[in-house]
């Protein structure tokens, strides 16, 4: 069973957490709900058959911290009161950091109760405000070799929610390219319609919707086809992953797609 082990940018590197006895939530983020009243008692889902997205959440970390003197209680007391305030990462792990799930977050309070006769000893609460979103798992960074025109671009997200941050980069090797197509029936199908040169890369960051041809913005050559289902560019279900991928080039014989994304968890 996973749980909150550290606050930090990484595992290794972050402040570990009261732990011992503890108690911390293990269900997942709640989502607003999607019906809206209609005249006659009706109601409309304005989501449809569309996954919500998991809102920002307040949870609270409750655990105790045996140190070995006074001294060392006060150390560790004043290191957690001093990230009251700061915005990192919370670090998930069954393992002790081997592998591990991050979400960030903020911490809002730190509450320490001292058991009298014992200075080093507490029972500590922690609030936290999580960003809305996935816990991210494993990270992938896979590149494909594109040899033909049309091309199947596969990945499995080894987590059980649908990832929609992921970032695509396309790299033209042997030959220019001028069309980028993704399509999955029934779910996505975008193009990319610029030229992209020899060697350079067009990035299309499907979280924050910005597309870039050799780092200079070029979203106005990004666009979303009739057949496009939903708000999402590319989004990576849970489990395996198969998008169909046609680019025009003079040549097809060494062009690259890589995706960049963490495996999501509810």
């Amino acid at each position: 069973m996973e749980r909150i082990e550290v606050f930090g940018l990484t595992y290794a590197g972050g402040v570990a957490l009261p732990l011992y006895e503890g108690q911390q939530p293990q269900g997942s983020a709640a989502v607003p709900g999607t019906l809206i009243d209609l005249p006659g008692g009706g109601a409309w889902d304005y989501q449809g058959a569309e996954t919500s997205r998991p809102r920002w959440e307040t949870i609270t970390i409750k655990g105790e911290w045996i140190a070995a003197s006074s001294t060392a209680m006060q150390t560790k007391l004043d290191e957690l009161k001093a990230l009251t305030g700061q915005r990192s990462y919370l670090w998930a792990s069954s393992d002790g950091g081997t592998t591990n799930r991050f979400r960030l977050a903020r911490c809002l309070h730190v509450r320490s109760l001292l058991v009298p006769g014992n200075t080093a000893y507490a029972i500590i609460e922690m609030d936290w405000q999580l960003a809305p979103g996935l816990w991210n798992g494993a990270a992938h960074a896979e590149t494909t070799v594109i040899d033909a025109a049309s091309h199947a671009v596969s990945t499995t997200n080894g987590g059980n929610a649908t990832v929609r941050d992921a970032v695509i980069t396309v790299t033209a090797k042997v030959a220019t390219i001028t069309l980028v197509s993704f399509y999955v029936a029934g779910i996505l199908h975008w193009h990319y319609k610029g030229t992209i040169g020899i060697n350079k890369l067009l990035v299309v960051n499907c979280g924050t919707k910005a597309v870039t041809n050799d780092g200079a913005n070029d979203y106005v050559n990004f666009e979303l086809q009739a057949e496009h289902a939903q708000a999402d560019w590319n989004p990576i279900a849970a489990g395996a992953n198969t998008y169909t991928v046609d680019t025009t080039s003079a040549s097809h014989a060494s062009h690259e797609v890589k995706l960049d994304y963490w495996d999501g968890w509810q």
